[in-house]
């Protein structure tokens, strides 16, 4: 079985034009196109079946294949233009990112120059969360997924030939596509991945994507000859591409099925290569120029997006826009014609194995920086001549006078110590200090942490916010031999069915099923007295489950009294950044950077057991605003932030939110059976 025959295909420069350009306006904000991103599964497609093809034609043709000179064609084609980014973006890096920013970046430094920052991104959060905004290396993800599929390729397809002959070689990487595929399958029917970065990051579950690219090169030029046929595939390749962008949503499984429809429409373009739609909208000039330069446009949009984000996110998005366009235009145009190409085509004549020394050279340069970087607290130092961030702009732009409620005030007056990241780090562990040694509900017969003979016990039951509401109630109750603070640990992760009067969690996660079984536990319920319930936008939609759950607790056991705690800020970067970035915690309130901020949440809330249960409700906003004014929120107490992060309290603010919680709801929680709050140390 023999690939078609080789030639330059200008509608394949087209729909790499597709590609990139599907990524850029999905990262630009426009709207509508949330499935823009399926803008690097086309290209997993594009190189599936040009490297099977190359691959391909070289075994059958000779019987072999050169994998040093594969190789240093594949450095040549993607390391220069990589390594120049890289260098690039670290001067940014140093300029704006912020001490625990940069350290991030430093690690992202070394796993983009090894071709494994795919890797590290999947250790850490998601690709569409808030704190994808301060990751200028996050598209490398992509590259090295793509790095990784070339390392074990051509191994494959040699191999292959040689075990089966021209005749299986099609046939081997169908297996390979149908087994990622299947892979897909069980990580989510049966381990319950769902949306996550398991699929999204690792490349095994991207093989499939390569494969169905992989297929085309059997296919192209072996059709009938029928133009009806060219434009039918073209019309409906195309199509599938922009139903892609325009339907698939954040959070949708991915790529699993949902990446079907826009490989596949990659497939069907690549194979109408003698359409006259591909001709007109693909083929022209403006098309295969972008997708000539489309390397160097991934490569340099994302950071230009996070740097302009870092330096103008007060201004109005469409300037912003503009901004980025032109930029990541002018910075790609630069990139491909003095880097890109030069490379490229000028070491064609060099020997494989000093291209390969060469590169590999200048890549152990850049990550013994990017292990300087990480190693390097944040570079702190960098305060004592510029505020990283903020080189554009006014550090006390738009200070607000107006004070927040409470005894503590954000004055602007008081010496800026900047926070190291070893310092964020250490804000954001001692959040547990406390609860690591407390009663939770997984060690209930642990007498040194459980005192289940006190007349008061009190279940905090939330997700991540949980420890929040406990360091509150340890700083009322935490030396009061009359009460039992038990922890129930966290909802997250933990899917909840519910039967009629039960409900479960039948997740793989086995503390998820502990847990709820003991919830659901008659003589456990029997022995509760308050449940404070603290989540994460608590009172929305997204947490009617665990209204649902506080129902049928009430039910079971209606003695229970039920304090249900509302939410605060949330901020668009860490609350920390921005004091580092704008001097001031103010910054943490201040419009631009807050993207949570509900009052009315209770009000609001369209969750029906929120208006029909009977419970206290505190209100953070009440506590540590004053009201609903979001220029008089407290930002900070004792010099921490409020949050080292976007939205999680830090020990010390969760312990003021608990004497203001002893201060203003003293008659309350003595209403709800709780012991008066007497003489908070």
């Amino acid at each position: 079985m023999k690939a078609p025959s080789s030639g330059y295909m200008p509608h394949v420069d087209g729909l790499r034009c597709v590609a990139v350009m599907s990524v850029l306006l999905f990262h630009f904000g426009i709207p509508g196109l949330d499935g823009g991103y399926v803008g690097v599964d086309v290209f997993f497609v594009i190189s599936g079946y040009l490297i099977t093809k190359i691959i391909v034609d070289e075994v059958v043709g000779t019987g072999g294949f050169d994998f040093g000179n594969f190789y240093s064609r594949r450095i040549r084609r993607i390391l220069p233009a990589l390594i120049a980014t890289l260098a690039a973006t670290t001067i940014m890096a140093l300029a704006s990112l912020t001490p625990s920013d940069l350290v991030a970046y430093g690690k992202s430094l070394v796993a983009s120059a090894l071709s494994v920052s795919n890797l590290l991104f999947w250790s850490e959060s998601g690709y569409f969360d808030a704190a994808s905004q301060t990751k200028p290396l996050l598209h490398t993800w992509s590259l090295s997924v793509e790095e990784q599929f070339y390392l074990f390729w051509p191994a494959f397809i040699y191999l292959a030939f040689r075990k089966f002959g021209r005749k299986g070689l099609l046939w081997s990487i169908v297996v390979a596509g149908v087994a990622s595929f299947a892979a897909n399958h069980f990580a989510v029917t049966i381990r319950h991945v769902g949306y996550g970065s398991d699929l999204f990051f690792l490349p095994h579950f991207r093989v499939f994507e390569f494969a169905i690219g992989g297929v085309g090169c059997f296919v192209v030029g072996k059709l009938p000859p029928s133009r009806m046929l060219q434009e039918l595939m073209m019309a409906l390749g195309l199509g599938l591409i922009v139903y892609s962008i325009i339907s698939l949503k954040e959070g949708m499984v991915f790529p699993y099925v949902n990446a079907i429809a826009p490989c596949t429409g990659a497939l069907l373009v690549i194979m109408a290569r003698g359409s006259l739609i591909g001709r007109a909208l693909l083929a022209n000039g403006v098309s295969t120029w972008i997708g000539r330069i489309s390397y160097s446009l991934y490569l340099t949009h994302w950071p230009v997006v996070i740097f302009v984000g870092q330096f103008m996110p007060a201004t109005a998005w469409v300037f912003r826009f503009m901004a980025m366009a032109s930029l990541s235009l002018a910075t790609a145009v630069a990139l491909h014609y003095l880097v890109e190409a030069r490379f490229r085509h000028a070491g064609a004549r060099r020997a494989p194995s000093k291209i390969i020394r060469n590169v590999l050279a200048v890549s152990g340069g850049i990550c013994a920086l990017g292990v300087v970087v990480a190693l390097s607290n944040g570079m702190i130092w960098r305060y004592q001549y510029f505020t990283p961030g903020s080189l554009l702009q006014s550090v006390t732009a738009k200070e607000s006078t107006a004070r927040p409620a409470g005894n503590i005030v954000a004055s602007q007056a008081e010496a800026f110590a900047p926070l190291g990241a070893a310092a964020i780090d250490a804000g954001k562990s001692r959040r547990f200090e406390d609860i690591i040694a407390a009663c939770n509900i997984q060690v209930l017969q642990d007498k040194t942490r459980c005192f289940r003979d006190r007349p008061s016990q009190v279940l905090l039951f939330g997700n991540s916010h949980e420890p929040d509401a406990f360091n509150a109630f340890n700083r009322i109750y935490g030396k009061d031999e009359r009460v039992n603070l038990i922890n129930f640990g966290t909802v997250n992760n933990c899917e909840i069915v519910f039967d009629k009067t039960r409900f479960s969690s039948p997740t793989p996660d086995l503390a998820c099923d502990q847990r709820f079984k003991t919830l659901n536990s008659g003589r456990f319920l029997k022995g509760i007295s308050v449940i404070v319930y603290n989540t994460h936008h608590g009172f929305d939609p997204v947490a009617r489950d665990l209204w649902a759950v506080l129902e049928l607790v009430k039910k079971r056991n209606p003695s229970i009294k039920i304090v249900a705690i509302g939410s605060y800020l949330q901020t668009t970067v860490e609350c920390a950044s921005l004091y580092n970035r704008y001097r001031t915690y103010e910054a943490c309130r201040r419009q631009e950077f807050v993207n949570y901020h509900n009052p009315g949440e209770r009000e609001n809330s369209p969750v029906p057991q929120v208006k029909s249960l009977d419970y206290l409700y505190i209100s953070k906003y009440r506590l540590l605003c004053g009201g609903d004014r979001l220029d008089m929120c407290l930002t900070y107490v004792d010099g921490e932030p409020a949050s080292y992060d976007q939205h999680h309290l830090s020990r010390n603010f969760a312990r003021h939110l608990g004497e203001r919680m002893a201060e203003v709801h003293r008659e309350d929680l003595a209403k709800i059976g709780l012991p008066v709050p007497e003489g908070i140390p």
